[in-house]
């Protein structure tokens, strides 16, 4: 049944018209992203016979005999559909069979790793992944024109922005659907309590036999507590006393499950001193600060509050850049220097550097500056901070406040 407060999703009219191309669309995304409320209130998908693995007679049925299922009409959604794999093999051999039949499947865990599925697919499939809601979904606006302007050289308009929001509270109550209703900062930290128990004792089950959730838990909190850095699987080890190959199945684990990024470098520049590694991010600035152990927003110090506010813009970008096609990276030096994120679109670079601050300055665009100078497709630079003006820094390095995403 459709819901009359229903917020519509930009990746939605990507994948109407991955209709046309594919018989089945798969989309995931982390647990309470919204695949579901969007595949029961996005035409033409409402539309669809939908099914759930979570009811345990459809799944038991689905387990014995899938066929019957999926014959109830030639527009169907499955949801966790992960849950049966054989499902894969009967949908594979039914569009096959029948040209005029389209399935969606949707699940929290990544289709594309999940064994099979992708050779059982192949040439049939087309993916698409939900993230946490970006700032102007949450406003029921579109996709932000500035963005999608600068990369075709068309600068933003030196004005004045609207900028009255709380980023504290943002950041500890993070961008999920169901909570962003919630403003008490118990009742904030009540659902996170659930919102990881759940995953702990569920969707982890599913997907791999882990020795020991304490232990899982534990990498969890230091991932956390070192969100936006990059990743050092022989400290986490050393830390935690996992040993590195059990460190680096559990990381895969949290990233399978959309739980994670692993955002890796640009290495397209001049510059030969390039960090290999990723860095690491929790898909949400409220499951990052709850595991940290913040349980009040007024309890974020100054420096882990930039960090969150890193990853904020990160959950913003993204969500932005998979419905535009931009892959997003990050440029750091051997010597220090780094740029927060690296947009790549064609043969198009934008850098973007993110500060939590409420005045643009300019030393804060020196790394941006030094990437674009290294870089020769770099179209310019952008500095996301916390203030209120759209502000011209230098000739293409321009201050966006964060409200703008």
């Amino acid at each position: 049944m459709a819901q009359t407060n229903y917020k519509k999703r930009w990746i939605s009219n990507k994948m109407r018209k991955a209709l046309n191309v594919s018989k089945v669309i798969i989309l995931t995304g982390a647990r309470q992203t919204g695949k579901t409320t969007l595949l029961r209130n996005e035409p033409p998908f409402a539309h669809y016979k939908y099914f759930t693995m979570d009811d345990l007679d459809t799944l038991a049925q689905a387990e014995r005999d899938p066929y019957p299922l999926l014959s109830a009409g030639k527009n169907i959604v499955i949801d966790e559909a992960q849950r049966v794999p054989k499902v894969l093999l009967a949908i594979k051999q039914i569009v096959d069979e029948n040209k005029g039949y389209r399935f969606i499947l949707s699940g929290s865990a990544n289709f594309l790793l999940i064994k099979n599925i992708s050779e059982t697919l192949a040439g049939r499939a087309s993916y698409f992944k939900l993230h946490p809601f970006a700032y102007s979904e949450v406003k029921g606006e579109n996709i932000p024109k500035w963005f999608i302007n600068f990369f075709q050289k068309q600068f933003p308009v030196e004005k004045e922005v609207k900028n009255d929001e709380d980023v504290s509270q943002i950041l500890f109550r993070g961008f999920l659907p169901p909570v962003l209703g919630l403003n008490d900062p118990e009742e904030i930290s009540i659902w996170w309590d659930g919102y990881i128990k759940t995953y702990l004792e569920r969707d982890l089950r599913d997907l791999s036999n882990i020795s020991s959730l304490a232990d899982f838990r534990n990498l969890m909190e230091l991932l956390a507590l070192r969100t936006g850095s990059v990743i050092d699987q022989t400290g986490l080890s050393g830390d935690t006393g996992i040993s590195q190959p059990t460190i680096h199945r559990y990381i895969n684990l949290l990233e399978t499950s959309h739980l994670f990024v692993k955002l890796r470098p640009f290495v397209k520049s001049k510059s030969k001193r390039i960090t290999k590694r990723p860095k690491g991010y929790f898909i949400d600035s409220g499951l990052a600060a709850h595991l940290s152990g913040i349980r009040n927003p007024a309890d974020i110090d100054g420096k882990f509050k930039g960090h969150l506010f890193e990853s904020m813009i990160l959950e913003n970008l993204l969500a932005v850049s998979d419905v535009l096609g931009i892959n997003i990276y990050f440029w750091r030096t051997k010597s220090g220097r780094e740029v927060d994120f690296v947009l790549e679109y064609g043969r198009k670079v934008l850098a973007i550097e993110a500060k939590l601050s409420n005045k643009a300055k300019y030393e804060d665009i020196q790394n941006l500056l030094h990437f674009i100078d290294e870089t020769p497709n770099a179209l310019g630079g952008i500095l996301i901070y916390n203030g209120n003006k759209i502000q011209k820094l230098t000739a293409n390095v321009f201050a966006i406040p964060w409200v703008m995403l």
